[in-house]
């Protein structure tokens, strides 16, 4: 009964989320100025991404934490492997979490003018709460409670959000980042995501005439800076550093990482939960 009710407020609260966004950002619209809603649907897609992260990661977090007692408890009596745990609560949680995602991605698209087509925008977020699933059970399993799990898994994930995040202003190809920040970025499942999506957003966008005046874009020069210049999708593409990009290998990379996750979640439970040894007395023969 818990649980159903738990589901229910996260269904509620995708549904909401997704309206809520909607109406925060009501330039993302068919009938709206394509121009004037390029650092809008940016926005849009990002806090799509990042809300799902964290729904995913946070209630994961909380509920693989409480479960190790009980996992501690049940593999003393040699019930069952590490391996076999996390393959079943894998099992359990993904296909929950990913519903929570296609329902986000549906009403997200229903209310708003987004360009990319339901599919891509529903596979987005469905393997972004996969892997923030996979990346909360991965926190999870290196630590021994929840307010543990909770205290190192927040800040990773504001981590993976401040490296993660478009810069609306454009990239400079010239400042290139460090090996640090290069390492996060990968790491990086928001990164990965919002890449993604936005890719499949502005990849072959095309603006009409009413949208290319010379007066409508420099109307939208103290909103959009740069951005209210640009010819076409691929040139907006191009200014965010994402000229290049693919919509496929995005995803490709968010899977492997998802993938990463799950392998540290087994190294986890495996080698960082407590050891047993066996205490019955030596058989006399």
């Amino acid at each position: 009964a818990r649980n159903l009710r738990v589901n229910a407020l996260r269904l509620s609260a995708s549904v909401v989320q997704a309206a809520l966004f909607a109406a925060i950002f009501p330039s993302v619209r068919d009938d709206k100025s394509l121009t004037k809603s390029i650092a809008d649907r940016v926005a849009l897609l990002t806090y799509g991404v990042i809300n799902m992260s964290m729904m995913s990661l946070m209630k994961t977090l909380d509920l693989f934490a409480r479960e190790r007692k009980v996992v501690t408890r049940e593999q003393m009596r040699n019930s069952y492997s590490s391996l076999q745990y996390l393959m079943a609560k894998a099992l359990a949680e993904i296909p929950l979490d990913t519903l929570f995602g296609f329902i986000f991605a549906k009403v997200l698209k229903s209310l708003t003018g987004l360009r990319t087509s339901f599919a891509r925008l529903a596979k987005t977020y469905c393997l972004m709460t996969i892997t923030s699933v996979s990346l909360g059970f991965a926190i999870g399993s290196l630590t021994t409670s929840p307010d543990t799990a909770m205290s190192l898994g927040v800040p990773i994930m504001i981590v993976y959000m401040i490296v993660g995040v478009i810069n609306p202003s454009g990239v400079n190809p010239d400042e290139a980042p460090n090996a640090l920040m290069k390492t996060l970025r990968r790491l990086s499942p928001i990164r990965w995501a919002i890449e993604a999506v936005v890719t499949a957003e502005f990849r072959g966008m095309e603006f009409g005439e009413k949208d290319r005046s010379p007066w409508g874009a420099l109307k939208d020069l103290p909103k959009m800076g740069g951005l209210a210049f640009i010819k076409d999708g691929d040139e907006v593409l191009a200014n965010l550093g994402l000229e290049n990009a693919s919509y496929t290998d995005m995803m490709s990379s968010l899977s492997k990482l998802a993938g990463l996750y799950l392998i540290v979640s087994w190294i986890g439970l495996t080698f960082f939960g407590p050891q047993f040894i066996d205490t019955a007395p030596p058989s006399i023969n």
